[in-house]
């Protein structure tokens, strides 16, 4: 069964610390449980991974949703945004583990890391991952990659880090679970009801599926 990465930002009205083009990737707390619902009642709920980025506090409302339906989600943090106003605070990491959930690294700053020098990178990933890891209690061992931006340098990088699995931006379904690269779909709160019907059954057109290949390939090998 072809599964759907689904990749969330943030829950509710969005602060002042989003910028406005992140903005719409934020859904309404009504959005997220109508989701959630929709998603139980097709019994289909295995086909659905979730992943959310940025380490928002409402986050932490989201895990607390999930974990009533038996849903283990990844959340990204920053490690730069711990205990910072909106966002969530390093004990609030102990109970996404506890509730199930697995924590990932998004990075310390948000920052684009095709252009950090080697010294940046590894504040951004080797630094900053140790410090997730002290707040969860566990090692952290997966990664999603900020803005989604990411070239042959910034994969390697992160494969020579050791993480098990990076998550990219790159839509498409996953046709493998064990894969140890995730493409996930953002979703926004400007969706098309047919843009997140098909989304959610996991129809892309072949115009889709070229782009994103293409894209991929680009990235991966040539960038």
């Amino acid at each position: 069964m072809r599964r759907v990465v689904l990749n969330l930002h943030g829950l509710g009205e969005p602060h002042d610390g989003v910028e406005a083009d992140e903005r719409p990737y934020w859904l309404s707390f009504e959005a997220f449980d109508a989701l959630l619902s929709r998603i139980a009642a097709s019994g289909e709920i295995g086909r659905y991974e979730w992943t959310f980025d940025d380490g928002n506090a409402s986050d932490l409302v989201a895990a607390r949703r999930l974990a009533e339906l038996g849903i283990a989600a990844r959340f990204f943090v920053l490690a730069g945004r711990l205990d910072q106003l909106h966002y969530l605070r390093r004990n609030d990491l102990a109970e996404l583990r506890e509730l199930g959930m697995t924590v990932g690294l998004h990075g310390r700053s948000h920052i684009d890391w095709r252009s950090c020098s080697r010294a940046q990178l590894i504040d951004e990933t080797i630094a900053a991952r140790a410090e997730i890891a002290s707040a969860v209690g566990t090692p952290v061992e997966e990664v999603a990659i900020p803005f989604g931006a990411y070239d042959r340098r910034v994969l390697g990088w992160l494969r020579q880090c050791g993480f098990t699995r990076i998550h990219t931006s790159d839509g498409g379904a996953l046709s493998d679970p064990a894969a140890p690269i995730w493409n996930r779909t953002s979703l926004r709160s400007d969706m098309a009801q047919a843009e997140l019907e098909a989304l959610l059954a996991g129809r892309w057109s072949p115009v889709q599926r070229l782009r994103q290949t293409l894209g991929t390939l680009h990235r991966r090998h040539i960038a």
